[in-house]
């Protein structure tokens, strides 16, 4: 009987040590050890089973559960995140405020902020030209002209 307490006592301190490092890291690595320490727990609390049982139960449904449903979990959590204002400007149209050439840096303006930018293809774009923002290196738009037609 005492062995059993201790058993118990061992897959709580387990469940209890799992839940603190997940709370501390986020991560979705040791929540997995948490829910295979509460079955062990459950199947130390049972009298006759023997205790390696507990033991091969808490490897395989930690494993099992780290290996199956963390990559869903993090693919469900991460579709929550939004990009950042950098990432929506690709695609967006402006205006040259200043000349885009290959030696120097030209401005551009979108919704009225001014931007650092570079041309696509390193050809030169005069001011006043329209552009679209093709890619952002750094703090610098990748631009390309917007020919008019007619």
């Amino acid at each position: 009987m005492e062995l059993y307490i201790s058993l118990i006592v061992v897959w709580l301190v387990i469940f209890v040590v799992s839940v603190i490092i997940e709370a501390c890291t986020t991560e979705l690595v040791s929540i997995w050890f948490s829910a295979g320490s509460i079955i062990a727990l459950i199947l130390s609390a049972i009298p006759n089973v023997p205790f390696y049982i507990p033991i091969i139960v808490f490897i395989v449904i930690s494993l099992t559960l780290l290996l199956c449903l963390r990559p869903i979990i993090k693919k469900i959590l991460n579709k929550n995140t939004l990009n950042s204002n950098i990432d929506e400007i690709i695609g967006k149209k402006g205006i040259v405020e200043s000349e885009i050439n290959d030696v120097d840096l030209g401005t551009v303006k979108i919704h009225g902020v001014l931007w650092n930018a570079l041309s696509l293809d390193n050809v030169p774009i005069s001011k006043g030209s329209h552009v679209i923002v093709k890619n952002v290196n750094g703090n610098k738009l990748i631009v390309k002209e917007i020919k008019k037609e007619g």
